[in-house]
């Protein structure tokens, strides 16, 4: 996991720092449409550092940009578990400039989304018939207010 985790910080630091060498370098990819989907592991790789750059520009939706860096990030290690991610990511985050980001943003989003939707049917399909949804808090209810200062 430490290894997994300096690779990231190292894409969220390449991502962020060198927002000047990404738009430099227009990526070949950047002419051709936006894919439905992510057939290949370096469209996933490409998505992974789009959401480390979202998590970390977006601070108002950080908790969802960061749980779907490990979307990805699991998504790329079962695909190819052998794929040196280092390398990957320095190759496809020159390729990521701002046009690009937001069109690897809307591809990417929706396929997030649609797996935590799942994730949410499945974890509803285990409770009984009728039952409703689980209490919105599990922490306990806060206590009375304390009275005013006199």
């Amino acid at each position: 996991m430490r290894a997994t985790s300096a690779i990231l910080i190292a894409a969220l630091a390449l991502a962020v720092t060198s927002t000047g060498a990404l738009a430099a370098k227009p990526a070949a990819r950047a002419a051709a449409p936006v894919k439905a989907g992510s057939p290949t592991v370096t469209d996933d790789v490409r998505c992974l550092l789009t959401m480390v750059a979202f998590s970390n520009i977006n601070k108002d939706h950080a908790q969802a940009a960061q749980a779907a860096v490990f979307f990805f990030a699991g998504r790329i290690s079962a695909r190819a578990p052998t794929l040196d991610l280092a390398a990957a990511v320095k190759a496809q985050a020159p390729t990521l400039g701002p046009q690009q980001l937001q069109g690897e943003l809307q591809r990417c989003g929706p396929m997030v989304d649609g797996a935590s939707h799942r994730f949410m049917a499945a974890v509803n399909g285990l409770r009984p018939q009728g039952a409703g949804a689980p209490a919105a808090a599990l922490a306990p209810a806060p206590g009375p207010l304390a009275p005013p200062p006199k």
